[in-house]
Parts: structure tokens; C-alpha cells; sequence
């Protein structure tokens, strides 16, 4: 069993909100894998999000971007994959997700990328750009491995988006909270509320986490007030981790959402 699935399912039906955070692989400023991603999780991140480095991050702000180009100085891709291995040792009952850009799954073909997740130990994978032509194959290669196939909700959300989302109902949903790329931002765009209603109304009852400027335990309240299940935070972890701030910064993550307590 999926302990993701599982963990998350339990999630929604408490109320507890869900805390997704971003680990850039491979990013030398973070340092050790194992060691980084025990503090994730001691500071009470619920799903580890690792992105796995890419040149051309079109939908990463400036700090992800400069993460990624750290990461791919240093190191290959397959270092990414050895490193989600580790931490899965060090951690068996961690959910991991896996990030990346659809060129990724192209460039090593769906099998041969569906095997390499499960034999990582990862959990599910989110690759918001990959075609949608082409997804009913990944999401059979990921389900033969028991894997979630997770999705992006678009800012711009409509009817057809909503129909086409129903087969991902579960674990947990992306929705972007901005029109734009990751990136800390000044205030909170309440027009995530909306689609989070829509989608409600639809009858989706998987956790619907927000993630996309996502910059402050305040920012991640006022999402939950508007509706959300939960957020997804990226840019700020890494800038807080370059300050030296890290752990403190996901524990004031994990504190706002736990001030909501249970439904």
C-alpha cells in the first residue's frame, strides 16, 4: 500500500492540513540529502517534494532556477535518483514525491522512468508540463508501481480542466496560486479561493493544496481561510535555507496549519 495515499487520505478525513515542501536534489547549499530531509520532516513537512534538476525550469522563479543551476554544476541527473534512494532508507515511512519536467520522463522514456521512481523508493510524481496527450501512459506505468500520478491545476481554471482532472482525485491536487511562476510574493491572490470552491463543488475530495508564492506562515493561513487543505511552499524554504533558517521556517509552516486543528 501507498503509505502517501494512505497518510493523505487520513489527513483530509481529520482536517489536519497538509504541509508539502520543496527539496531541491542535489542543491550543494542545502547539503547532505539525508541530512536535509530529516529536518524537513522533523520540522514537520508532511510530503518531501524533490525536484529533480533541470536546465530549463520554465515555471521556477529566480530561486529555484539559481537551485537548479547549483545542483547541475556539482552533479549528473542520476545523482538525483541515488539521493531520493538514501533518503528513503534513512526514512521508510516518508512521503516522497518526485518533481520534474516532462523532458525528463521523454528523455528516459516512460518505462524506463516508471521503474526508475519505484526503484528509488518515491511515492508519486508531479511533472506539471508533461503532455497531456501523452499522459494516460505515464499514469498506467506509475499505477503498475503503485505510485500516485499527481496534477497541476491551472491558475486559469474552467470546465474542461475540471473534467480532465477527475482521475487525479487523490493524495492530494496542486493549484497554482498565482498566474506566474514559483516565487515569493508580497500577498496572497485570492482567486485560488474560487477554484478551490469550484472544484468542491465538482464533489473533488482529495486535499487541495495551494502552492506558488507561497512566502510566510501568514500567507499559509490565509490560504487555509480560503479554503484550502493545505499548501505547497518551494522558494521560501530555499531562501530560508540559505539563511541559515531552515527548520525554523517549515516549523512556522507546520505551527500556522496546525492552528486550525481539526474539522
Amino acid at each position: 500500500m501507498n503509505c502517501m495515499r494512505v497518510s493523505l487520505a487520513n489527513k483530509k478525513l481529520s482536517g489536519d492540513k497538509v504541509l508539502v515542501a520543496y527539496y531541491p536534489l542535489c542543491d550543494p547549499a542545502i547539503g547532505d540529502a539525508v541530512d536535509a530531509a530529516g529536518m524537513y520532516l522533523d520540522a514537520g513537512a508532511d510530503v518531501l517534494e524533490m525536484g529533480i534538476p533541470y536546465a530549463d525550469p520554465c515555471l521556477d522563479g529566480a530561486t529555484v532556477r539559481a537551485s537548479m543551476e547549483r545542483a547541475l554544476a556539482q552533479h549528473a541527473p542520476e545523482d538525483a535518483w541515488d539521493d531520493i534512494a538514501r533518503i528513503r532508507s534513512a526514512y521508510p515511512a516518508a512521503n516522497l514525491q518526485v518533481m520534474c519536467y516532462g523532458d525528463i520522463i521523454s528523455g528516459m522514456g516512460v518505462d524506463a522512468f516508471a521503474a526508475r521512481v519505484a526503484e528509488s523508493g518515491a511515492n508519486a510524481v508531479l511533472s506539471p508540463d508533461y503532455p497531456d496527450a501523452n499522459r494516460d501512459e505515464l499514469d498506467e506505468k506509475l499505477a503498475a508501481y503503485d505510485m500516485l500520478s499527481l496534477k497541476f491545476v491551472p491558475y486559469n481554471l474552467d470546465a474542461v480542466d475540471i473534467e480532465s482532472l477527475r482521475p487525479y482525485d487523490d493524495g492530494y491536487l496542486f493549484m497554482q496560486a498565482v498566474d506566474g511562476a514559483t516565487g515569493a510574493r508580497s500577498e496572497v491572490d485570492p482567486h485560488v479561493g474560487d477554484n478551490i470552491s469550484a472544484l468542491k463543488r465538482a464533489g473533488f475530495k482529495s486535499n487541495l493544496c495551494a502552492g506558488f508564492g507561497v512566502s510566510s506562515a501568514s500567507d499559509a493561513r490565509e490560504l487555509v481561510t480560503l479554503g484550502a487543505d493545505g499548501v505547497i511552499v518551494g522558494s521560501a524554504i530555499i531562501s530560508a535555507a540559505l539563511e541559515g533558517r531552515m527548520a525554523e521556517f517549515i516549523a512556522s509552516l507546520r505551527a500556522a496549519l496546525d492552528s486550525f486543528g481539526t474539522a
